[in-house]
């Protein structure tokens, strides 16, 4: 676990957020939920978010971003953000799975299956393992048609889901935020950080219409 201050960043879905993570305690959060206004909300969610706390990016010590799978857009814009204030302060980052925040939020579950929507019918899936109530997975997000996932998942959750399927009962919902971003950077942090982030790309798993 990492004892230093993370900034971190969640832009894979219409969700837009910033939180301040020390020692995977939430210090300060700033989200909205919008779509379309990532790039001109991320400046003004950083200083809300930093203020709440009386700190400043001089007191930050790595930034830690949804990865994806995700929005198109929106990862692009979370992770070229995130590069300026790294270029800018010397900093790491520390990229996280977004599919993994999802399962975190939803810990005290432990859910074994998730879904999150790409576009059409097609879904991206992924399988976790739990220890210690922490997720983790040996197995990367594949994309398919929801059909083709739906019977798997009766301990499982979904994002965004909610006009693909029939019948949602069985499935938790779960919802993207930079604080899952941040608590999952804390605890990973040696094994997710990456000091010289320069090629550093999102993970898109499959092409995505533009847009959020």
């Amino acid at each position: 676990m990492s004892n230093k201050y993370i900034l971190a960043i969640e832009t894979s879905s219409s969700i837009c957020g910033v939180s301040v993570i020390h020692n995977k305690e939430i210090l300060s959060v700033e989200e909205k939920d919008e779509s379309r206004k990532h790039a001109e909300s991320l400046p003004g969610l950083t200083k809300s978010s930093l203020r709440n706390i009386n700190k400043t990016l001089d007191d930050i010590d790595a930034i830690a971003i949804s990865i994806g799978p995700g929005s198109f857009t929106g990862l692009r814009i979370g992770l070229g953000f995130s590069k300026g204030i790294a270029y800018a302060k010397n900093l790491p980052i520390i990229p996280v799975p977004s599919m993994l925040s999802l399962a975190f939020s939803l810990k005290k579950y432990e859910p074994k299956h998730g879904i999150l929507h790409s576009h059409a019918n097609k879904v991206f899936f992924q399988t976790f393992r739990w220890k210690n109530n922490i997720p983790f997975s040996n197995k990367e997000p594949i994309v398919g048609e929801v059909d083709d996932y739906y019977q798997i998942l009766s301990h499982g959750f979904h994002y965004n889901c909610e006009e693909l399927l029939p019948n949602l009962k069985q499935l938790h919902s779960a919802k993207p935020s930079s604080s899952n971003i941040g608590q999952l950077a804390s605890i990973y942090f040696a094994d997710l950080v990456v000091k010289e982030p320069y090629s550093l790309v999102p993970n898109y798993i499959a092409p995505f219409k533009t847009g959020i």
